[in-house]
């Protein structure tokens, strides 16, 4: 019995590592291939750059001679004064700087309403680095990636979402390089994880040995080819880590862990606000499982120290910022923002009820298709609505046993909360709402069906039991509605 076991988890280990193997290294194969912004990397990254410039006074490691620098030049009064300025900078950039022109004017296009960066991105010797601010109507300049073609993005610091991504991604420039695709090692770093914790969390839920190892990496599989969380894998942007965080709390409080779930909801709300989203469902779990007691310190926990952690990492920006100006922007005016409508006109916008269905999905990235002729998104957060929408489905059929489910409902009320809160804040003011948002939820999703699949087959006439179920819970909600005066 003993060797069996340990066969068994030698077979397991050797699978999962499999799995996670073959993902990543998709994953690293197709991203090395886009060697520019895909999406919102151009705002977390910029923003991280500048952190590191601007706060730590560091910049982005280059292991050549030669390294990449953006400069700003001052703002020109019209497009004449532009190509002239930008003239003088190509002269100076050749011959003063020995350097060469990476990216002028047809990449930084002039603009009448002053939506343009007036820049020229060039590559220089890094003795050099230090004559830079003799160059000709330069304004401020920053080593590193060439930065985006948008106005003020130099000084841009993404104060709308919390700070510790982008100290992830700025200490990825720093300690190993500014490249697109270092930028976008820690989210397939990320993603791996949370395939492993998915297949964790459904070998502790499902008692069946053999069944829960099926399920788990069917899990892992399924969760692999969702558009959307194969797709946010891949790039540099927040969500990825929020999703990473949410599991992990989940995975934590899972195993009466509820401290550390505590510290990793704070981690994922300072990735991004949403990432707080599943705390009533670690109170409801504190509630049913804690004595009084505990339950009130619970509580007060659960707001001081993500409070805690978010004001803590924080610092550096208030220290820069002052603590008013961090405070109307980095928390009053992040507020009022993610609460109004951001965008006319953007992005396809998805309400959180569409995202079951793929309605409105977000292109992350475009490819050329010269069999077509047109652009198409090769990378796109259109996830798998077939299964999303069973999911919803067996999810409303056991309303009234979901307490009855393996783990006495937490991966059911975790999931679901976290997503009601979404349509909340929609109702709320937030009506830009984008479907890559999804990804926080996607693992939750797979991890709660092949739960309820299990669950429903186990044993084979459990569909009855529910529907006795539903029947008794039928007649309760009748016999108290008969008894309203009328």
């Amino acid at each position: 019995m003993f060797n069996k076991k340990i066969k068994i988890r030698f077979i397991e280990i050797i699978v999962v590592t499999l799995v996670v193997t073959a993902f990543i290294t998709y994953e690293i194969s197709y991203v090395s291939g886009i060697d520019d912004y895909i999406s919102d990397e151009c705002w977390y990254v910029s923003a991280a750059r500048n952190i590191l410039r601007k706060i730590f006074n560091v910049t982005p490691k280059f292991t050549n001679e030669n390294i990449t620098i953006t400069i700003e030049i001052v703002s020109p009064i019209d497009n004449e004064q532009y190509s002239n300025w930008l003239y003088d900078l190509k002269n100076f950039v050749t011959y003063g700087l020995k350097g060469k022109v990476l990216k002028d004017e047809s990449y930084y296009v002039y603009n009448d309403q002053g939506n343009y960066l007036p820049a020229l991105c060039v590559e220089i010797p890094k003795e050099n680095l230090k004559f830079v601010h003799l160059a000709p109507h330069e304004k401020q300049y920053a080593v590193g990636y060439c930065y985006p073609n948008a106005n003020g993005v130099l000084d841009y610091l993404n104060l709308e979402h919390p700070p510790l991504v982008k100290y992830v991604i700025g200490l990825m420039l720093y300690l190993v390089g500014d490249k697109p695709i270092l930028w976008r090692i820690p989210s397939i770093i990320l993603a791996a994880a949370i395939l492993i914790l998915m297949y964790l969390s459904i070998r502790k839920i499902i008692p069946e040995t053999n069944t829960a190892i099926v399920l788990g990496v069917i899990a892992m599989l399924v969760t692999i080819f969702d558009i959307t969380f194969r797709s946010l894998s891949m790039v540099a942007m927040l969500d990825i880590y929020v999703a990473f965080f949410t599991y992990l709390t989940y995975y934590l409080a899972l195993n009466g862990l509820m401290l550390p779930a505590i510290i990793t909801l704070g981690l994922s709300a300072s990735s991004k606000f949403n990432g707080a989203f599943p705390f009533l469902a670690l109170i409801a779990k504190a509630i049913k499982d804690f004595d009084l007691y505990r339950i009130v310190l619970f509580i007060v926990l659960i707001f001081m120290i993500p409070i805690t952690l978010f004001l803590v990492l924080s610092i550096p920006l208030i220290n820069y910022l002052g603590f008013e100006t961090w405070w109307a922007n980095g928390v009053i005016g992040a507020i009022s923002w993610h609460l109004s409508i951001k965008t006319l006109g953007g992005p396809p916008q998805s309400a959180p009820w569409e995202w079951f269905l793929g309605i409105n999905p977000f292109p992350l990235h475009l490819v050329y298709d010269p069999n077509t002729g047109q652009w198409v998104a090769d990378l796109i957060a259109r996830g798998n609505p077939p299964l999303y929408i069973l999911t919803l489905v067996l999810s409303i059929f056991l309303i009234p046993v979901f307490k009855d489910l393996p783990d006495e409902g937490f991966t059911y009320v975790y999931t679901w909360s976290t997503y009601l809160f979404y349509i909340v804040i929609w109702f709320l003011g937030a009506r830009t709402q984008y479907s890559f948002y999804m990804v926080q939820l996607v693992p939750l999703m797979y991890t709660l069906l092949f739960m309820e699949i299990w669950y429903l087959m186990t044993p084979l006439n459990r569909v009855l039991q529910v529907l006795k179920a539903w029947k008794e819970l039928l007649k309760s909600l009748f016999n108290v509605l008969s008894k309203i005066p009328k």
